[in-house]
C-alpha cells in the first residue's frame, strides 16, 4: 500500500475546497493509501484552519478524523537539510520517519527538491494518478 505524507496545504485544501485534494482525502478514508502525519503537522493544520476562521468544533473534528485515518509518527529531528523554508522540515521529518513513498504538496520549495532520501515529492494530481491510473 502506498504511504504518503500530506503537506499541510493539501490538508487545508481538502477541507475547504472540492478538487484533487478533497479526492485525496476521500481516497485515504476509503483505505486506498495510508496517510502519514505527525503532531507538528497536525498542530500547524489546526493553527492554519483557526487563522482561516474555521470554527473551533470543525477544526477539532477534522483533526480527529485525520488522526483516525493516518499513521501518526513522532519523527526524529533532521538538522542536515538544505532547504529555503525551514518550516518545511517537519514534512521531510515525518515522511522519513514514517517510511513514506511520497510527499504530496503544492509547496514549490518542496516540489523543487523532487525527492528526499528516496521519497518522491509530488503534486496531488500525481498521487491521484498513482491511485487510479485509468482515470488520468
Amino acid at each position: 500500500m502506498i504511504r504518503a505524507t500530506l503537506d499541510t496545504n493539501i490538508l487545508v485544501s481538502a477541507l475547504l475546497y472540492s478538487g484533487n485534494e478533497r479526492k485525496i482525502l476521500e481516497a485515504a478514508i476509503e483505505g486506498k493509501f495510508k496517510p502519514i502525519t505527525s503532531p507538528a503537522i497536525l498542530d500547524e493544520l489546526g493553527r492554519v484552519l483557526t487563522r482561516l476562521k474555521v470554527g473551533e468544533h470543525e477544526v477539532e473534528g477534522y483533526l480527529i478524523r485525520i488522526m483516525e485515518i493516518s499513521e501518526v509518527r513522532i519523527p526524529k529531528m533532521l538538522d542536515d537539510i538544505d532547504i529555503r523554508d525551514r518550516e518545511d522540515i517537519k514534512i521531510l521529518e515525518c515522511a522519513r520517519s514514517g517510511a513514506s513513498d511520497y510527499i504530496v504538496t503544492g509547496d514549490e520549495d518542496l516540489l523543487s527538491l523532487k525527492e528526499y532520501d528516496g521519497i518522491k515529492i509530488i503534486r496531488s494530481r500525481n498521487l491521484l494518478g498513482l491511485l487510479d491510473p485509468k482515470k488520468t
